[in-house]
């Protein structure tokens, strides 16, 4: 008898604490303090006081030029990875955990080659066509004065933009560039982290365990309510929940195909079930208009009535990127305005036409009563 959704749920989804995850999220949240603040004030949500107090002591206790560096490879856009997108699949590519430190010493031994061509990746993943002009990314893989070539012929997508004269410079002094990031990763671990890590993995692993409970109990109602996302996409490949106290609110899936096989882990915001649980009928209508609030979101909406669009297609049509199609489908999934649906090996975005009447209507007698 084939396994049923929940089934196969439980066997493919785990819970548990990646270290070298959280410190790599935390280098993030540091040098994108003014973008979380802002998300946060979107989201109608305050970032907790374990976070704040962690930025602003990383704050103090970095050098002014490690800041520069902190800003340099992480600054650009929290949401979209780019200069960091490495390090990103080194730790996510293991499907077991690692501390923060053996990680570190572990990437030693990963050619700065490798690197660099991953963060080309990272910037370029929603322009690689263009940027490769019809080569093949298999056969580029390490031919670093030709990425070069390319990623200087072609700008990122505008909301990464600035990262082009920094991914130029890392590819032009790769070995040097290893260096550079090797010492900003000791700093930031020996200078802040080390400081908190304990703090940090209690708070994770309390709210792990809260959220692995709500998860067992009804696993497909926990993927499309709180985390949002399709569950078929589990259903085949093995993934690994970490709940993060730095990344405060986040749905991130990442999946690498390795010799073993693929691996997911899903970076879960700790915070998220205050976002994505339910709402009173003022605080629904005060998201509901501060969704619309942004002539994207409602061009996004607008573009769902005609009917169901995948990613990449609401990326197109609205002149932006994938990682920001997944920042405004935020506040439509928090009000339970748009599902994601399998069809045809994407996920397409589905407008809920009658949950879009039922706020409406609240909202008139929110503001007419």
């Amino acid at each position: 008898m084939k396994p049923t959704i929940n089934e196969q749920l439980r066997h493919n989804i785990r819970f548990t604490y990646n270290e070298a995850l959280e410190f790599i999220v935390a280098m993030g949240m540091v040098a994108c303090g003014e973008q979380m603040v802002a998300m946060a004030q979107d989201y109608k949500i305050e970032i907790d006081s374990m976070a704040d107090a962690f930025y602003e002591d990383a704050n103090v206790r970095l050098s002014p030029h490690t800041l520069r560096e902190l800003q340099f490879f992480f600054g650009h856009n929290f949401l979209h990875k780019t200069l960091d997108f490495g390090f990103y699949v080194s730790i996510c590519s293991n499907p077991e955990p690692q501390n923060a430190e053996d990680w570190i010493a572990s990437l030693e031994a990963v050619p700065a080659q490798w690197m660099l061509t991953e963060m080309v990746f990272g910037v370029y993943h929603d322009k690689l066509e263009e940027l490769l002009q019809g080569r093949d990314w298999e056969a580029l893989k390490g031919d670093l004065r030709l990425l070069a070539a390319l990623v200087k012929a072609t700008p990122p997508h505008e909301e990464v933009l600035q990262t082009q004269e920094p991914l130029l410079e890392c590819l032009a002094h790769p070995e040097e560039c290893k260096i550079r990031y090797m010492q900003l990763l000791r700093q930031f671990y020996k200078d802040v982290f080390i400081h908190w890590k304990k703090q940090f993995q209690e708070h994770s692993e309390q709210a792990s365990a809260h959220y692995e409970a709500v998860f067992a109990a009804k696993p497909e109602q926990f993927i499309r309510e709180i985390h949002k996302n399709e569950p078929d996409i589990f259903t085949s490949v093995p993934t690994a929940f970490h709940v993060s106290q730095a990344s405060q609110v986040g749905n991130h899936f990442l999946n690498f195909t390795t010799e073993a096989g693929n691996v997911g882990w899903v970076i879960f915001g700790i915070h998220n079930e205050r976002v994505f649980g339910p709402a009173a009928d003022r605080e629904q209508t005060e998201l509901f208009l501060k969704a619309f609030s942004d002539k994207r979101r409602l061009d996004f909406v607008l573009l769902l009535k005609e009917r169901p669009h995948y990613g990449q297609e609401i990326a197109s049509a609205l002149g932006i990127t994938p990682a920001a199609v997944n920042y405004h489908s935020n506040f439509l999934f928090f009000l339970d305005l748009i599902s994601v649906k399998r069809e045809d090996h994407r996920l397409y975005y589905h407008l809920n036409a009658e949950r879009l009447r039922e706020l409406l209507a609240l909202t008139a007698k929110i503001m007419l009563d």
